[in-house]
């Protein structure tokens, strides 16, 4: 009787799809008609549609499957754990998900299919990318866990998960599904969000799953039999970097590292890859060097090294993570196949400037804050005043390196061409994003600084406990005013350099299309130099080169507002044509 009645919502769920469905054709059919456009909608419920139902159909085949293999968790007879679901309701939904889901997914998938053969244009939608690549990120990430579970129960105590063997198998199956789905009828454009996704779900896992499996390693030599329930901990870290590899391996290793470095990719490789990489080898290195600043010269909590250095496995498995994650993301930015300096390396050297900067800076705040506190009445809460001080010690010893080095390296660039640096957009943004961040976070500070300091004036007790009250905003303006006060030379020293004069209005052209081989930033150097639109159109093979130098200074003698220039081995030829019927602006 309770599997009836866990039957009943579900005949529900149907007969609701279906009213959707039906109301969904007919307004296509009602749009056509009366000459709208009513393919956004449909697609939208369409797609939703068999995104819900893929996950219903998931859950119950892959729980039946589960019961299959021998599931503790779902077996027939009482809860296996006080005060769990009954089981005989857990076999009932599991049931109607199945019996529901599964005809109703190739119901929808059939639709599907039909709609994409009749109109190719439903391939190109962007409702119908948003759902290929969200179900199998989705399918990815669980079958990922699945895995990981699957290779912890087989590492550790041998055994077969049949919770995670049974999400393994349909979850998998359905990203094997949209994997192909994705690679053969996405166009290329939707192709990118997929892959670069995928990537960064690879080296996320990929990443954690190292780290565990570094420290806990280490844990075992270091500290055997002290660590309760290591031995699970190993299995599941192993399990985890196993899925995370494969992942990654799939996704970037033989897929996203040959796509094109479109602004997604040299998203995923700047920000996560040589950005979270950095800050998690920071990170490891600040936590690690604290601790042996804090035992040797601070206040240990601990009386024992072995109890006080307990995570000290585990940070030094973060450095080495971070540290490989920068390493080759860093070494991926430099076999791009361009020579000279690009933005992509400007945004790199300014990138990794500015987690040195933040670091440095915090250090400075954090500083002051241990300054305030050694010389005003309170009670240490948390951390000593020592401790504090040493927190500092410790970011500005991690900090000042990383952001002196490359900035350093900036500045002899801009000393070697000031020009060509100082009117880069990266740069321009860098210090725009500083003096708007370094504000924020100023009126923040100055505002808590203002509470604590009117809560005490309205009181009438102010005293040196206010200021004590006031030590962490007036850190961090500290910090922030650091941080503009040297950018803001940086800025007016720029407005002295002279920009590279552009070619005069009257005598410039508005449209360029250049005509020779493939050249990465040859159309942007252009564009920069001469203010016009410039389109570049590759021949076959390699005809000519390019000179950029020549080429801009042959355009700059060029007087028509439109001009085509061919490559050749000398000086390039510079053609006045007429773009009738084409934009100039």
């Amino acid at each position: 009787m309770s599997i009836l009645f866990g039957l009943l919502p579900a005949l529900v769920v149907v007969a609701l799809l279906a009213l959707v469905i039906v109301w969904a054709n007919r307004r296509h059919a009602a749009g056509a008609g009366a000459g709208g456009d009513p393919h956004p909608i449909r697609r939208f419920f369409q797609y939703l549609l068999l995104f819900g139902l893929l996950v219903v159909a998931a859950i119950g085949t892959s729980n039946l499957l589960a019961r299959l293999f021998g599931s503790t968790t779902r077996a027939p007879g009482p809860s296996p754990y006080p005060g769990g679901p009954d089981p005989a309701l857990l076999l009932a939904q599991d049931l109607a998900f199945s019996i529901v889901g599964i005809p109703l997914v190739a119901l929808i998938a059939a639709w599907t299919w039909r709609s994409h053969r009749r109109d190719p244009e439903e391939s190109r939608s962007g409702v119908y990318a948003v759902h290929a690549t969200l179900m199998a990120l989705v399918a990815l990430l669980v079958s990922a866990l699945a895995l990981q579970a699957l290779v912890g129960a087989a590492a550790y105590r041998p055994h077969l998960d049949a919770d995670a063997a049974g999400r393994f198998i349909v979850w998998g199956a359905i990203w094997v599904a949209y994997w192909l789905l994705a690679r053969r009828s996405l166009p290329a454009v939707h192709r990118g969000p997929h892959l670069v996704l995928g990537s960064m779900v690879g080296l996320v896992l990929v990443t954690l799953g190292f780290v565990r499996l570094v420290g806990t390693s280490l844990d075992m030599l270091v500290r055997p039999g002290e660590v309760i329930g290591i031995g699970g901990q190993l299995a599941g870290a192993l399990g985890l970097f196993l899925a995370g590899a494969l992942v990654w391996v799939r996704y970037w290793v033989t897929a996203t590292a040959r796509e094109p470095r479109t602004p997604l990719w040299l998203l995923h490789v700047l920000v996560l890859g040589v950005g979270g990489g950095l800050v998690l080898a920071l990170l490891g290195a600040s936590l690690l060097l604290w601790d042996t600043l804090v035992w040797f010269v601070g206040d240990p909590g601990q009386t024992t090294a072995r109890l006080h250095f307990a995570g000290a496995t585990s940070q030094f498995a973060a450095v080495l993570a971070g540290a490989l994650v920068w390493w080759y993301h860093r070494s991926a930015l430099a076999h791009g196949g361009t020579t000279g300096r690009t933005e992509v390396q400007r945004v790199y050297e300014y990138l990794v400037s500015a987690i040195g900067l933040g670091a440095t800076a915090a250090g400075v705040g954090t500083v002051l804050v241990a300054l305030i506190e050694s010389v005003t009445p309170g009670v240490d809460v948390g951390m000593s005043v020592r401790n504090t001080l040493l927190s500092a010690v410790t970011l500005l010893v991690v900090g000042i390196p990383v952001w002196l080095t490359f900035w350093l390296a900036i500045r002899r660039k801009v000393a070697a061409d000031p020009p060509a640096e100082v009117a880069s957009r990266t740069r321009r943004i860098y210090l725009a994003l500083l003096f708007g961040l370094a504000g924020v976070a100023a009126a923040i500070a100055l505002i808590i600084v203002a509470i604590g300091l009117m809560q005490d004036v309205v009181v009438s007790q102010v005293s040196g406990a206010t200021l004590r009250s006031m030590r962490y905003g007036l850190g961090v303006l500290v910090a922030a005013a650091a941080v503009s006060t040297y950018h803001g030379t940086v800025w007016r020293e720029d407005r002295t350099i002279a920009p590279v004069p552009p070619v005069p209005a009257e005598a410039a052209p508005r449209w360029i299309i250049l005509v020779g081989p493939a050249a990465p930033d040859l159309v942007r150097d252009v564009e920069q130099a001469t203010g016009a639109h410039v389109e570049l159109w590759s021949t076959a093979g390699e005809v000519g080169h390019w000179d950029r130098e020549a080429l801009v200074a042959a355009l700059a003698e060029h007087t028509g507002p439109s001009a085509l220039v061919l490559a050749q081995d000398g000086p390039p030829q510079v053609l006045d044509v007429s773009m009738a019927g084409r934009p100039l602006d």
